[in-house]
Order: structure tokens, then C-alpha cells, then sequence
């Protein structure tokens, strides 16, 4: 994986391309604020930086999407990210083109068509890097971590405040701990330490482990069964006898095992039936009931008010009879006349009849049919008391026989839930039976089960001893000397302060160390020098060992500035730099990339412009002293944008 364009989308429709040759040493000089440290910034975010480190300026005020044109083995990938807005570091705007030949595209006329997760996973896996995972050791509480297209950067860029660094080594290691850890658990897999098939291997120990433990307990319930199966047989004989599975197990010896088997194969399991829809008939049963105990009510109703309307009209008649034996004390009713005309007490002549004789005749004649109407009403009455007596006597027999069928059907279902509880218990015993008589047959020979024991064994160590920290680390161990040979022998090229002692990368501190008599880690060396050559051999190592090894990294190094530690504190003119230390540095860049024959590709942005044949063929945009600069100043310059100020985070 090698970069063969940046391309800067501008907010006024044009297209600036930075064409890098593929292979090769690609040197871009310039003065300051021309935007080289941006170089390495865009390309970090392309590919799926978390947010965008390009400094504020002229770059983020006139660019709308930033754009790589990506060459692997076979294909090609333009990758591209939109611009975050202003006060924004980042957007899931993504866009990407994946062919053969394919080439960038002359204008932003496209819409994002991916996230930038969508990215990382697309490069992750056009690089090759396989399914895999780092479990921390058991005494390590950070979360286990997969190795994807982000963390083989680390081992890509040299910012200009990384590359003459002393107390960090890789890139972003000076965020933190969490990114040291991630170099630390990565580089395994990135070094081939790791199996490429180490995901398949976990899943496949877990499922062994599975039918080991499956195994292991019918093996020793097989022996069990094999060592003491009479005791087995005959305790499972009583259990049968207790739930009624078998009558009498006295007549059974005890002795023979032949006979203890012959018995508990002939048991079966008794099932008994259970009453079935005991609730539903219980719910008609109850509702019946609620029916007639309502109708009953209403007839006791019925009664009492008819036995109340009884009673009141024989006070009523009681005092009417009264009131007429007290008139026919005086013979009223004897001579009582009512025809027209004619005194009611006298039968005398009235003409005209006074208005009181009238009401009197009435008042008399009500009274008499008063009596005789009360007296008329009495047996209907009665008959009618009567007949609801008897109904609601029918209607009490009813609701006994209800509640005696309620009562059987509560015994009933107390019958079936025992019955019920007898054949769980039966179920469980004749289970127990026909496990123990499977298993018997097989008590014989467990031959068959240690050799499938035995084969799982082997095959679970075998993937331990591959998956084991232990081979890891010895395999690590194994890299990290090969890289070892490289960085001594080219710290005596490049003349370092410890030249001739050997230097290393150490894991566990994850930085430079020189075995001089004592250890000596990178931040005790001295001078910028010794800092900037042990960046050079680690990263350089670290890059010949992947692509002699063909391992999933992109062979590209960005290197931002390497030449600042030969030039005097605040100076950045050529004529004050150590012209004959800065051409050993790039010699040895040149060399490093000649050696692996067109399979890596190194970027160097840097102040220095060195005058000689081989820097001027190198140099693929030269941006001092020229007026070229990564954004074409008529962008800005016609726009008033961002007049002539800082590109990127130059010093």
C-alpha cells in the first residue's frame, strides 16, 4: 500500500494535485507556512483519523474535501473526506472509489457514500489484515483489541515534533498510555508473532474444551457405574418400589447383578390418568350456583313484600268491619235507602235532596264495597304466597345439590393434583432407570471415550502452545532480534553516540534502548542527534522486517523535518544548517529505500534544500523560495480569504 495522490478539493471548484512516486525517496522543501506539515495530516485523515488535525488557516478555509489516491497489489482506492465545518474537528462525510486503474476525480461533484468506520474497515481489509484479537493477561485490566488499519499507522508517520523526539518513539504515543498500550498489543500481530488464524483457533479450543467437559463426566459416570452398579441398581429398585413402578423387590437378589438389570429393564413407567378439564367444570359449576342464589333471592323478595301487602290489608278490612258493626249498632245499614229523592236514614221525602245526604250516600256505599273487595283479595293473595314457597323450596334443593357437586369436584381435583405429584415422581425415577440401563451396557468398555478424551487433550495443548503469550512473546522475541541486527548496524552508519553496542526496541517500554554497559533507554540519550537516528533505524527496521515478511502494513513512511536538529536554535536558512550531517540523513533514507527494491515508499517535508543531484531528482514539488505552497495562493489570495497566513502547525 503506497500513496500515489493528495488531491485538495477547493471551495472555488479547483482541484490541486500532490502526485508521490511510489517506490521512492519523495522529498517536498519549503519555507515555512507553506503547508508541508498539513501533508502528513490530510493523508493521517483520509484514512479514518478519529478527527482532523489540520491546522486552522489557510488549508481549512479554502479546501471542501481532501482526497488520496491509494495503489495496492492489484487495485486502486480513492478515498476522500469532506472538510469539517468551522469549530468542528471532524465529519462522517466519506467518500471512496474502489478499481483496477481507476483515477482521481477532476471535480467534488460526489455525495459521501460511507462513515469513516466504513472507511477503516475498507482499507483494513484491502491491506489484509486478518480477523484477530490481543487478550491482555489475566493480571491486566485494559479490554482485549483488534488490530485494524489504524493501528499499523502508528509505525507510518514522524510528525515533526515525533521524529526528534526523546520520550516517545512511535506516532501519537505522547497521547497517552491508552495508545502506548495499543502499540504494545498490536505490534505482535503487525510482527507475524501473532497466528493469523488465532480468532478460528479461540473459538475452536472453546468448543473442544466443551465436549472434553462432556467427556470427562461420562467417563467417570461410566466407571462409576462400572465400580459399584449393584448399589446403584438396588437403590434405584427401592425408589421404584416407594412410587409404585414395581410391587415387591424382596423376591429380586440382591446378589446378581444380572438379575438387578433384568429387573429395572422390565419397569415401565405407570401413568395414571388425571381428570382433565376440572377447573372449567368448577367455573360452570360456581356460575350455576351465583344464578340460583340470585333467582332465590328474588323470590324471598317476592314473598316478603306479598306477605307485607297481606298483613296491611287485613288491618285495613279489621278497621273497616269496625267502623260497620258500629253502624249497624244503630240499624244504618237495615234502613239505609238509596234511591234518588229519599232521606238514608229516614226514608223520607227530599226534594230538593240537600248536597250532604248525597256525599253521605256515597261515603256509606264506599265503606260497603271497600269490605267486600278486601275480603275478595285475601285468598288470591294467599294462593300466590303459597305457590312462591314452593318454588323457592325447589330452588334451595338446586342449589344443595350445586354446592355438593362443587364440594366432589374440589375432592376430585385434590385426587388429581396427588395423582399428578405421583407420576412427576414416577417420571423422575423411571428417567434415573433409563439412564442407568443405557449406560450400563456401556460400563464394560470405556475405551472407546478415553480415546476420544485423549485426542481432544492433544488437540487443545496444541492450539494453547500456539496461542499461548508465551510462544507469542517468543516469537516476538524472534522479530525483535532481526530488527536488532538492522538498527545496531545502521546506528554505526549513521555514526550514533553508541555506535558498535547493540541497539534494540524494547516491547515493554516500548522505546529505544542501547545495551552500553547498562541498559540505556532513549530518553537518557543526549543530543537531538542520537534521538533523530534512533527514530530512523526503529522505523526503518520495523519496515524492512514487514515487507520481508509481507506483513498487512502500508510501506509508506511520512517523515516531517528530520534535518531540524542540524540547525542552529530559530535558524532555518541552508547556510546555517550542517549541510554534510543532513546529507548523511537523507543518504541513509535513500539507501533504506533503494535496498527494498521499489517496495517502499518514503515522504519527507522538510526545511532543508540540499544541492545535489540525487536530492533535486527526489524532490517532487519544491516549495522554497518559490512561491509554491500546498494551496495554490491564487485560491486565497483572489478571495481575500485567509490572506498569507499560517498553512499547518510549522514552527
Amino acid at each position: 500500500m503506497q500513496i500515489l495522490e493528495l488531491v485538495l478539493y477547493g471551495k472555488n471548484g479547483q482541484k490541486r494535485t500532490l502526485s508521490f512516486n511510489p517506490g521512492k525517496v519523495n522529498i517536498i522543501p519549503g519555507e515555512s507556512k507553506a503547508g508541508k506539515s498539513a501533508v502528513g495530516d490530510i493523508i493521517e485523515y483520509c484514512m479514518g483519523g478519529s478527527s482532523c488535525n489540520i491546522a486552522v488557516g489557510v488549508v481549512r478555509d479554502n479546501v471542501v474535501w481532501y482526497g488520496l489516491l491509494i495503489q495496492f497489489n492489484t487495485n486502486r482506492i480513492f478515498v476522500a473526506r469532506k472538510n469539517p465545518d468551522p469549530g468542528r474537528q471532524s465529519t462522517s462525510f466519506c467518500y471512496y472509489e474502489l478499481g483496477t486503474d481507476i483515477s482521481s476525480p477532476e471535480k467534488a461533484d460526489f455525495s459521501s457514500n460511507t462513515n469513516v468506520e466504513g472507511i477503516e474497515k475498507l482499507l483494513t481489509k484491502q491491506i489484509g489484515i486478518s480477523e484477530n484479537i490481543h487478550i491482555p493477561e489475566d493480571d491486566e485490566s485494559r479490554d482485549p483489541l483488534e488490530a485494524n488499519i489504524r493501528h499499523s499507522l502508528f509505525c507510518c508517520f514522524q510528525s515533526q515534533d515525533e521524529v526528534t523526539a526523546r520520550n516517545h518513539l512511535f506516532h501519537r504515543q505522547s497521547e497517552g498510555l491508552p495508545i502506548t498500550n495499543a502499540i504494545r498489543d498490536t505490534l505482535p500481530y503487525f510482527l507475524g508473532a501473532v497466528n493469523e488464524e488465532a480468532v478460528l483457533l479461540a473459538t475452536e479450543k472453546r468448543t473442544k474444551d466443551r465436549e472434553l467437559r462432556i467427556l470427562t463426566r461420562q467417563l467417570a459416570e461410566l466407571e462409576a457405574i462400572s465400580g459399584t452398579g449393584s448399589e446403584k441398581a438396588i437403590a434405584l429398585l427401592v425408589e421404584a418400589e416407594a412410587v409404585g413402578l414395581i410391587r415387591d423387590i424382596d423376591d429380586i437378589d440382591k446378589t446378581d447383578f444380572t438379575a438387578l438389570y433384568e429387573a429395572l429393564k422390565q419397569i415401565r413407567l405407570v401413568t395414571q390418568s388425571v381428570p382433565t378439564g376440572s377447573m372449567d367444570h368448577l367455573s360452570t359449576l360456581q356460575t350455576q350456583l351465583k344464578e340460583k342464589e340470585d333467582e332465590l333471592s328474588d323470590l324471598q323478595d317476592s314473598i316478603s313484600e306479598a306477605r307485607s301487602y297481606l298483613a296491611d290489608a287485613s288491618g285495613f278490612r279489621g278497621e273497616l268491619a269496625h267502623q260497620k258493626v258500629r253502624l249497624e249498632s244503630i240499624g244504618l245499614f237495615e234502613k239505609l235507602d238509596f234511591n234518588p229523592g229519599k232521606c238514608p236514614l229516614c226514608s223520607g221525602d227530599l226534594d230538593p235532596e240537600p248536597p250532604g245526604v248525597t256525599k253521605l250516600k256515597e261515603s256509606i256505599r264506599s265503606l260497603d264495597q271497600s269490605i267486600s273487595r278486601v275480603e275478595k283479595e285475601r285468598p288470591q293473595l294467599r294462593r300466590y304466597i303459597d305457590q312462591q314457597e314452593v318454588k323457592t323450596s325447589g330452588i334451595k334443593d338446586e342449589i344443595a345439590v350445586i354446592r355438593a357437586e362443587i364440594e366432589g369436584t374440589y375432592i376430585q381435583m385434590e385426587d388429581a393434583e396427588r395423582i399428578r405429584d405421583l407420576n412427576d415422581r414416577r417420571a423422575k425415577v423411571f428417567g434415573r432407570i433409563s439412564y442407568w440401563l443405557e449406560n450400563a451396557q456401556l460400563a464394560d468398555d470405556t475405551t472407546d471415550v478415553k480415546k476420544k478424551i485423549k485426542i481432544l487433550k492433544d488437540r487443545i495443548a496444541e492450539i494453547d502452545a500456539i496461542l499461548s503469550n508465551d510462544s507469542v512473546k517468543d516469537r516476538v522475541s524472534s522479530a525483535l532480534s532481526v530488527i536488532q541486527n538492522d538498527m545496531t548496524t545502521w546506528a554505526s552508519e549513521l555514526e550514533m553516540e553508541y555506535a558498535g553496542s547493540p541497539y534494540r526496541l524494547d516491547m515493554g517500554r516500548v522505546t529505544v534502548v542501547v545495551d552500553h554497559g547498562r541498559p540505556i533507554p532513549l530518553k537518557e540519550m543526549g543530543s537531538g542527534s542520537n534521538w533523530l537516528g534512533s527514530h530512523l533505524i526503529t522505523m526503518f527496521g520495523l519496515h524492512k522486517y514487514f515487507i520481508n515478511n509481507n506483513r498487512p502494513v502500508p510501506n509508506f513512511l511520512f517523515l516531517d523535518q528530520p534535518s531540524q536538529v542540524y540547525f542552529p536554535e530559530g535558524s532555518t536558512a541552508d547556510e546555517d544548517m550542517d549541510v554534510q550531517a543532513v546529507t548523511k540523513i537523507f543518504a541513509f533514507i535513500r539507501n533504506r529505500v533503494a535496498e527494498l527494491n521499489g517496495k517502499m515508499q518514503v515522504i519527507v517535508v522538510d526545511h532543508a534544500r540540499l544541492d545535489n543531484d540525487d536530492f533535486r531528482e527526489e524532490t517532487i514539488e519544491d516549495w522554497k523560495n518559490t512561491g509554491k505552497k500546498l494551496v495554490p495562493v491564487d485560491w486565497y489570495e483572489e478571495t481575500r480569504i485567509v490572506p498569507e497566513e499560517k498553512l499547518d502547525g510549522e514552527e
